[in-house]
């Protein structure tokens, strides 16, 4: 059996046919959705701004989004990412509905960093913890995240060491006044400085106390040269 000129040209146009149909039929299950992170990734990389809320369907993913000029709803295509459509709905800023976590959490998240000093919330129009910690001798300020608690910035100090009042000598003149204070009586000009070995140093005043008609008597007063206590009280015959 014969087949004709006019049979070959028909059969392969039926057969390019069924070839573009069952392709154009076949690529929306070929292409895997894009997911969240990739759709929002691709409409902040075109629209700056700051996501508010997402809905996503079957074919269309929707996203709210906080830009320079006011609140704009994206409508994407979720299998390639394409801009469906762009519209503002809002002029005005509308605040986050997120939650920031609580000092309690935030002292959690932080606790490897070192000893937690002191926890403050800054709440300013982007808040944010200001955290001080200390590690060995180096002070940390941390800046932290009020929402998911990662540290956005930090600085450091070293930790000066507290000033002990014991190591600070009383002045002569103050030696002086607690002596003459003590007896009641009138301190000589000088205070003499004793620093023995191995112990604390002191301040020796001599003191003198009038006595009416009788005769004045003298003391030497050992002042504590840190404390100013006075330690004892020598008579002088």
């Amino acid at each position: 059996m014969k087949i004709s000129k006019n049979g070959y040209i028909i059969g392969g146009v039926t057969l390019i046919i069924l070839i573009v149909v069952g392709v154009l039929w076949l690529s929306p299950f070929s292409s895997k959705p894009l997911t969240e992170e990739e759709l929002k990734s691709a409409a902040l990389t075109k629209y700056p701004g700051e996501i508010i809320r997402t809905t996503k369907s079957e074919n269309e993913y929707e996203i709210d989004m906080q830009m320079e000029n006011g609140v704009y709803a994206i409508s994407m295509d979720t299998n390639n990412g394409t801009i469906l459509s762009l519209k503002q709905i809002a002029t005005e800023e509308v605040p986050l509905a997120v939650e920031t976590l609580t000092e309690a959490q935030i002292k959690k998240k932080i606790a490897t960093q070192g000893e937690i000093q002191s926890v403050l919330f800054i709440n300013e129009k982007n808040p944010y913890y200001e955290v001080v910690v200390h590690k060995g001798n180096v002070e940390f300020n941390l800046k932290v995240d009020p929402y998911n608690g990662a540290i956005i910035d930090s600085s450091q100090a070293p930790v000066e060491a507290p000033v002990s009042t014991e190591n600070i000598l009383i002045t002569e003149k103050e030696a002086l006044t607690i002596a003459a204070d003590h007896l009641k009586g009138m301190a000589d000009d000088d205070a003499e400085l004793h620093q023995p070995t191995g112990q604390p140093p002191y301040y020796l005043v001599e003191v003198e106390i009038e006595n009416g008609e009788e005769e004045d008597r003298e003391a030497v007063v050992e002042v504590d040269a840190y404390t100013g206590k006075v330690k004892s009280v020598n008579w002088e015959n």
